[in-house]
Order: structure tokens, then sequence, then C-alpha cells
């Protein structure tokens, strides 16, 4: 499983850092992105096949986080997509939604369909999603993303010892359990320790907030919006500095922090500098990085 940062700047586009989109390819090679900001489409070339994307979680309906949206889903109908797309949305935003996708000319030849979403864990095939609001003056949401629990692995000498073979293992994988020699033997004699899901929190724009669903804690990784360095600048605009992202951090004790949604004021030492103040596990996203879990 990789995360891809597509863009990483607030607001605005910069010389280095496109507005905000971040990638996760999962395992089995299908793709999905956490908002679109304008120009994501460009910013996948080489690193994304825009025809693997089966899901976009849209944050919030700011411009910044959903220009890209019209000019990448025209492309996929240009490639002879025919594959369902879905787009998850805050509660009360759809309506937007379908304004956005009215512009004059605009088409698609393949499903899409656009889901609110808000507070309730949504279950996929070996992943889950877990919207929860954050606080940024409009409606917005973040999401946690969950990689089921899986079974540990098989245990090959004690399988061989049993009389284990074959396509026995299918139909122990199957059924849970299988009779050998007129013994019944459970999949959870023959297998290692369960193995814990990754999970990722992803923020979008928020001011700080102390409340999170319990499926955020303990996550694998945090990546939240780090727009200002100083709360002088910060003022009383409905994002965070990188302290409160680092007491976040804290807060959900998260084994890795990403800083991004990054202020076009700022260099990213400036911000490197700043987060090493509050916690060691952060590091500042810039365009294309890549973190595999």
């Amino acid at each position: 499983m990789k995360i891809i940062f597509l863009g990483t700047s607030a607001s605005k586009p910069t010389s280095e850092r496109n507005p905000p989109s971040v990638a996760l390819q999962y395992n089995n090679g299908e793709f999905m992105l956490f908002d679109c900001g304008e120009g994501t489409q460009r910013q996948m070339i080489k690193k994304v096949s825009p025809m693997k994307i089966s899901k976009i979680f849209i944050t919030h309906l700011h411009a910044d986080h959903i220009m890209g949206l019209v000019g990448l889903i025209q492309s996929m109908k240009l490639n002879g997509r025919t594959q369902l797309l879905e787009i998850f949305v805050p509660k009360d935003t759809i309506e937007y939604m379908k304004q956005l996708f009215s512009i004059p000319y605009f088409s698609a030849d393949f499903e899409i369909h656009v889901i609110e979403a808000f507070d309730q864990k949504i279950e996929f095939d070996g992943y889950w999603i877990r919207p929860f609001p954050v606080s940024h003056g409009v409606p917005a949401i973040g999401y946690v993303f969950g990689v089921n629990d899986s079974r540990g692995k098989f245990n090959k000498k004690l399988c061989d010892e049993l009389g284990i073979k074959g396509e026995m293992f299918s139909s122990l994988e199957k059924n849970g359990k299988i009779e050998v020699n007129g013994r019944e033997i459970s999949i959870d004699e023959v297998t290692g320790k369960l193995r814990k899901g990754k999970k990722i929190v992803y923020t979008g724009d928020t001011e700080k907030i102390e409340t999170f669903p319990e499926e955020a804690y303990h996550c694998d990784i945090l990546i939240h919006d780090s727009t200002f360095i100083s709360q002088e600048d910060k003022k009383e605009t409905y994002h965070s500095t990188v302290k409160e992202a680092c007491e976040v951090a804290q807060l959900l004790s998260a084994k890795k922090l990403v800083l991004t949604h990054i202020s076009q004021r700022y260099e990213t030492k400036e911000v490197e500098e700043e987060s090493k103040k509050y916690c060691e596990n952060a590091i500042v996203a810039e365009d294309f990085l890549e973190i595999n879990l």
C-alpha cells in the first residue's frame, strides 16, 4: 500500500506545490484520491493511472480541493472508461456537486455515484472508511482509511505434522475449520497472530479539533492541515498551525505525522524547524512524496 502526495499547497499553486490531493494505492492496484485540486491529473502522470481510480473522497467543496474533478473525469471519458466512479462528499453538499457537473458540454460515458458521507463507517472489500466532522467554517469532513485485520500466516511445520496439504488449505480458508484423520482443526490452531490492518487519518482543512472517532486512534499515518507556523499568521482562519497538528498527533498516538496544506509564505525548511520543537515523528509533505505502508 502506498500514499502519493500529488498536491501539498494551501489555497493556490506555487512553483513547487500543487493544490491539495493525495492518492492512495491499495494492495490490489486500486487507487483512491483524497481531494482533487486544480492540476491534479497532471500531477498524476507517471504516478497514478486515472483508469484505476475507483473512489474519490472530498473533504469539502472549497475550489482548491475540487477544481481538478471536471478535467479528470473528462480525461477518463476520453480514455474510454466504463468502470463506476464513486465520489464521496460531506453531508448537505450534493447539490453543489450537481452544479459543478452542470457546466456546458460536460458529460461522462460511465456511471458516477456522488454519495454524501458524515460520521458512519463505510465497509468495502478488504478495507473501510470512517468519515468524521472537522471544523472549517463550511460542511467539511476528514477520513480514516483502514485495512481490515487479517489472519496470521499458516504454520507450515504444524500443518505438515497434522496432515494438512493441497486443497485442504482452501477448504480451511473458506470454512474456518477442517477435519483431518477424524480430528477437527480450526484455522486459528494453525495460523499465527492476527495481523492488525494499517490505518491512515486525513483531516483535510480544519482548525484544531479534539474529538475524533475511536478508529482514528493509534493510526499509522496522520496527514494533518499545517497551514501556518504561528498563531499570528493563522489569525481567525479555520486552519491549523504546525504546533496544533503535533498536538493532535500526540492525542491520537499517531506513529507518523505528515504536515501538509502548507502556506505559500513559508519555505519547507521553516515548517520542518517548527515541527521539531514539538514532535520527533513529523515530516513535511512535498509534492510527489511517497510513503509505503
